[in-house]
């Protein structure tokens, strides 16, 4: 058990590092109670979703393919261009963590981005999952379910960093915009999309 555990924290960390400067950024910006309990749970269902597509797959179920899988990440792309257009308007007032909502909703844009980018981590959960017997499987399940606040605490603990936020508040017109629309252009690259759509019209 106990040695089920350690490798799922290992497993979990391994695969959450790219999720760091996003989550990192969106807390910094995340002022408000209800701005920071929605980069909570949007993370969570992001989680949550993505496990569920990993067990469908162990299962033998793809819903969808894997190639079209990877046209979750024209929403960051999409996010990070928007981000760039307003970035060059003379809008102080406006928070930039509004530009990263998606049907008004901060919540659900930040689980929609987990899962944009979480072609990584389906890539290692499947296999991962397939070697596991159930009461290891329901174990490790568990643990990356916890796991998540505590990985959303880490990054709101570096956000809170006063070089961090001079940083990120300093270059966020460009910082913001760059790092969506190369998570956008990686899960789309990643997952062969643009390859599968050049196909398309061959």
């Amino acid at each position: 058990m106990v040695g089920t555990i350690f490798t799922a924290v290992a497993a979990f960390i391994a695969t959450g590092f790219d999720e760091l400067v996003v989550l990192t950024i969106l807390f910094v910006h995340a002022k408000e109670n209800k701005s920071i309990k929605d980069v909570y749970l949007g993370q969570q269902i992001g989680m949550i979703v993505l496990l569920f597509i990993s067990l469908l797959a162990v299962c033998g179920i793809t819903l969808i393919p894997h190639k079209w899988v990877g046209l979750l990440g024209i929403l960051p792309l999409f996010q990070g261009i928007r981000i760039l257009i307003h970035g060059n308007e003379d809008e102080e007032d406006e928070d930039i963590l509004q530009k990263t909502r998606k049907f008004n909703h901060l919540m659900i844009s930040v689980a929609f981005i987990a899962i944009a980018g979480g072609g990584e981590e389906i890539a290692i959960y499947i296999p991962y999952f397939a070697s596991l017997t159930i009461t290891n499987l329901i174990l490790t399940l568990i643990v990356f379910n916890v796991l998540v606040p505590v990985w959303c605490t880490f990054c709101r603990r570096i956000s809170s960093i006063k070089h961090i936020q001079e940083i990120v508040e300093k270059y966020e017109r460009i910082l913001v915009p760059v790092v969506f629309i190369g998570l956008g252009i990686f899960v789309l690259l990643e997952n062969k999309t643009v390859s599968a759509i050049i196909n398309l019209f061959h």
